[in-house]
Order: structure tokens, then C-alpha cells, then sequence
């Protein structure tokens, strides 16, 4: 007989062996997110784990949705100070929550039916094993490095832990690379891919012995790769990467990574949210959080397959920047595509579906990527350049517009975009 509960976002069911099938499913989104839903119902669920631990074998972690979890819950818009303040305050808790299920004694393992991003890929990182699907079109992600900030939920001392200090800053949490399936099984952040991943986790829990079990890296003899020392050269390639940008998130991600090495787990999650907290309030991240909120704007809902076609009267620019979060919203080397406003939105739409990033402009006799190509690479010309193709009667669209001049031009990102930029002076000025 199983046994089937939910609250909040969370349902989870008992089967006669005694495995917990977990399952994330916020009720009437189309996502999970990390919000006071997940919490609450995660802590129930945890409840009546602990309180039947006894006939407890172990628990597969998954969701109801196309993808595991999306990420915290913000809604559209530049992040206040106040807004990442209640995130901060929400992330200490869903941070705990996640080392209960890590310590619960029993084994644990996600089923990655889809992709996870932020928090969500962290609560997948205290499993004990993780089963992912095997579609190249799921990502998996620590990519909070393209809004300025790190992992804060034990994501950045769980994957120096797994992967080692000089990978954790240099190829995984540093640059916030987003991962497909074989990727992120060749980086051992996933544990093996499969088609049937609640299966194959449950399969791992029943195989697991009997009785009381860790993490791996908590049981004795287990070494951290490379050692706890700080890798010869880290700090000076460290210094080299972050040369010419006022953000200080990979010398924050080094800091955490070195710093929790050597650190007992619980003084290790401290270390890393300190860490972010001091992160959440640089001067850049409202204006990062906006250029969050213009590429997912941009990106629409389509699932981008491949390259977009040459189109007669389309311009089409090659990105230059190389910004963490567009590998989340679109296909790799995506280029930004220029389209008139008169062009039919089913046009639009099948530019974006076919691998486009597209900036819809009010006519096609003035390429406004371009005009910031030609006054560039200066910031302050290129803005000039902007005010003058806005003053000439060119309309843009703003999110695509902010977007196109980081990932085209090569404005720089802790700016939000040029659109932005360019009202933040003006606002100054008054």
C-alpha cells in the first residue's frame, strides 16, 4: 500500500520497500521555483521523514514539471536592494533544508528529469546521486556569476568538494558555465544519464546498502581533488580573468572555495552565504538582475534547436561577449538579429525558435547594434552613439536593445545594457 501527502509545493509517496518518491509540483505553474511554497512544503515533507525514519530506505527526489526547478521566484524587473534582501533571508533557510536532506541518513538521489538552475541545481547537489536526463536540451547551472553573485545555498562548497578549488573558480562556479547532459557528466556533476531517470534513481537507492549513509565527501579518507591548499597561480589568474570589471564575484567564488576547502560543512555553507550577502549588495547588481530580466524577456518561451536562416533585409551580428547567462536563454553562438517593427510576430517567433536572438527595430534603414560597432569600443561613444540613433527617430525595443549591445557590442554587463545605462545617466543629470 503507498502512502501519498502533499503540502505546498511538494507531494511525496511511500512504497511498500520503503523508498519516498519526492516530487516538486507547484500547483498551476508551469515551473517550479524556489519560493515559500517549495519551503514549506519540503519541511513537511522532511518532517514526516525524519519522524519514520525507521522504515525509511531511502528517497527519490524529482519533479512533476519539464523542468526539476527553475530558480528562486523573482518577478520581472530590476531587483531592489530590499527584494534581495528578502532573498537573502528566504536562501538561509532553503539552505539548512538542504543539508537536513543531505544528513537524513538514508540515501538520496535526484531524478533530473529536466534542467535546474540556481537554487534548484544546489538542492540537487545535497543529494547523494544524481540521475539526469539524457536530452541535450536540458542545462544544468550555477550561473548566478551573470548577475554578480555566487551560490549561497551550498552550491559553490558542495561542487569545490565534488570537483576541486582550481575547477570550482576557473571552469564551473567562477565563469557560472552552464552544462549539458554528457558536459555535465564528464564534470561529475551528474552521476549518469538516463531516459527513465526516476527509475534509474530508484534502482541507485535500492542498491545502496542498508543502515546510515553520508555524503562522500563526509566519510573518512575522502580527499577533495587537488587537495585543500590553494592551487599554485589561482590568485593571479583569478586577478588576470576579472582585469577591467568592477565585479568582484570570481575573487568572491576563489575566496569561498579556498576559505571552505579545509572547513567542516556547516562553517563552509556560513562562509558561503557571507559571501553572497556582501555580493547582493554591490552597486551592480540591480542593473545585472536588469539585463537577467531583458535576455529571458527576449527569450520568449521557445526552445531554440539551431541556427537561424539568412533572411533578405535581416541584419545578424556574432555575439562578442561571452556572458554566462545567455548560454541559459539561447543556443550556443546564438546571433543577435535585427528585424524591422513591421515584420509579422510569427516571423519574429520563428527567428527566435530557429536559434535568433532578435531586436525589433522601427524600421530597417538603421541598424542600431551597428551604430554602437562603429562609436565603439569606447562605452561613453557608444552611448552617445545610442542618444543620437534614439534622437534620429529610431525605436527599439528595450530589453532587446539593452541585450544585442552587451552581447553584440560589447557593452559592458555590470551596466544593465546601453538603454539602461543611458537612463540611469539622464536620471543622474536632472
Amino acid at each position: 500500500m503507498t502512502n501519498v501527502q502533499q503540502f505546498g509545493a511538494v507531494r511525496w509517496e511511500w512504497d511498500a520497500l520503503g523508498v519516498v518518491t519526492v516530487t516538486l509540483d507547484d500547483p498551476g505553474r508551469t515551473a517550479n521555483m524556489i519560493n515559500r511554497r517549495h519551503l514549506d512544503g519540503l519541511d513537511a515533507c522532511l518532517d514526516d521523514l525524519t519522524a519514520h525514519l525507521d522504515r525509511l530506505r531511502g528517497v527519490v527526489l524529482t519533479s512533476a514539471k519539464r523542468s526539476f526547478v527553475a530558480g528562486p521566484e523573482f518577478e520581472p524587473g530590476e531587483i531592489t536592494p530590499a527584494e534581495a534582501a528578502a532573498t537573502y533571508d528566504l536562501l538561509v533557510p532553503i539552505r539548512d533544508q538542504a543539508r537536513r536532506l543531505e544528513t537524513l541518513g538514508r540515501p538520496v538521489a535526484a531524478a533530473l528529469n529536466g534542467s535546474a538552475l540556481g537554487g534548484g541545481f544546489e538542492l540537487a547537489l545535497a543529494c547523494h546521486h544524481r540521475v539526469g536526463s539524457d536530452d541535450p536540451h536540458v542545462i544544468w547551472a550555477l550561473a548566478e556569476a551573470g548577475m554578480g553573485i555566487l551560490p549561497g545555498g551550498g552550491g559553490t562548497v558542495r561542487v569545490t568538494r565534488m570537483a576541486g578549488i582550481a575547477a570550482t573558480v576557473l571552469d564551473i562556479v567562477g565563469p557560472g558555465t552552464v552544462f549539458h547532459p554528457r558536459a555535465a557528466l564528464r564534470a561529475g556533476l551528474v552521476d549518469e544519464l538516463a531516459d527513465d531517470v526516476v527509475g534509474a534513481a530508484r534502482a541507485w537507492v535500492l542498491a545502496q546498502p542498508p543502515g546510515p549513509f553520508t555524503q562522500r565527501w563526509e566519510r573518512p579518507g575522502y580527499q577533495i581533488p587537488g587537495g585543500t591548499a590553494e592551487p599554485p597561480g589561482l590568485a593571479a589568474e583569478v586577478r588576470r580573468r576579472a582585469a577591467g570589471s568592477p565585479l568582484r564575484v570570481l575573487a568572491a567564488v576563489r575566496e569561498v572555495a579556498v576559505r571552505s576547502a579545509g572547513t567542516p560543512p556547516d562553517e563552509a555553507f556560513e562562509i558561503e552565504t557571507a559571501a553572497l550577502h556582501t555580493l547582493l549588495s554591490a552597486p551592480e547588481f540591480p542593473a545585472l538582475s536588469h539585463l537577467f530580466f531583458a535576455m529571458r524577456t527576449v527569450a520568449g518561451t521557445a526552445t531554440p534547436a539551431y541556427p537561424v536562416a539568412t533572411t533578405p533585409g535581416v541584419r545578424e551580428f556574432p555575439q562578442l561577449t561571452a556572458h554566462p547567462l545567455a548560454a541559459v536563454f539561447f543556443p550556443p553562438d546564438a546571433p543577435v538579429v535585427e528585424v524591422a517593427s513591421d515584420t509579422p510576430a510569427r516571423a519574429v517567433a520563428g527567428m527566435r525558435a530557429r536559434g535568433g536572438i532578435p531586436v525589433v527595430t522601427s524600421d530597417g534603414t538603421m541598424s542600431f547594434v551597428q551604430a554602437l560597432l562603429d562609436a565603439g569600443p569606447d562605452p561613453a561613444a557608444m552611448v552617445a552613439a545610442a542618444r543620437r540613433a534614439l534622437d534620429a527617430g529610431l525605436v527599439v525595443d528595450p530589453a532587446g536593445a539593452d541585450v544585442a549591445s552587451v552581447l553584440a557590442a560589447g557593452f559592458p554587463p555590470w551596466t544593465g545594457g546601453v538603454l539602461h545605462h543611458l537612463a540611469a545617466l539622464e536620471t543622474a543629470a536632472r
